[in-house]
Formats: structure tokens, C-alpha cells, sequence
């Protein structure tokens, strides 16, 4: 009951925001079929990973949806946050498969 909680959790607050943006930085059509699936494939490479990895992405999601008076005239470009975001969520995975 945890682990579907948590799956839960990283799915809705996570996947779904990433998704989103993945997505229309693509210039994909936003239909909500594709959109889930991204957000289900993020969510899967993170279900077992480290709690700091988590809060890492979950921190990464908060900076890239603040809007541009919340970061104090800091600007930071949301497509390289966007990168940044899916190479923390992809490299482990990618290191497991290689480091074999």
C-alpha cells in the first residue's frame, strides 16, 4: 500500500507537471493519452530511487513551474531546467545498464 501510494504521489506531482512541459516543448499535439504516458514513464524510473533523488527532481519541478516574478529577476531558461530535470531522471537508469 506504500509503494502504490508513493507510485501515487510521484505520478500526480511529478510525472504530470513534467509531462506537460516535455510535451509542449516538443511541439506535440497535448493530448491527454501521451501526456499520461510520459508522466508514467518518468514515474517509473523513479519509483525505486533514493528519497534525495526524489527531492531533487521534486525541487527541479518547483523551479521550473515558478512564475518569473517569484525568482526575483533571476533568469533561468526553462529549456535547459527541462533537461536538467530528465538527465537526473534518466542517467541512473542509464548507469545501471551500462555499469552491468
Amino acid at each position: 500500500m506504500k509503494f502504490a501510494l508513493y507510485g501515487l504521489i510521484l505520478f500526480l506531482g511529478i510525472g504530470m507537471t513534467l509531462a506537460k512541459e516535455t510535451v509542449a516543448r516538443l511541439g506535440l499535439e497535448t493530448n491527454y493519452l501521451l501526456i499520461a504516458l510520459v508522466a508514467l514513464l518518468f514515474t517509473a524510473l523513479l519509483a525505486h530511487r533514493s528519497l534525495m533523488l526524489v527531492l531533487l527532481v521534486i525541487g527541479l519541478c518547483v523551479v521550473i513551474n515558478l512564475p518569473p516574478e517569484m525568482l526575483g529577476g533571476i533568469v533561468i531558461d526553462q529549456d535547459l531546467m527541462i533537461a536538467a530535470l530528465i538527465a537526473v531522471i534518466i542517467l541512473p537508469a542509464v548507469h545501471r545498464v551500462v555499469a552491468r
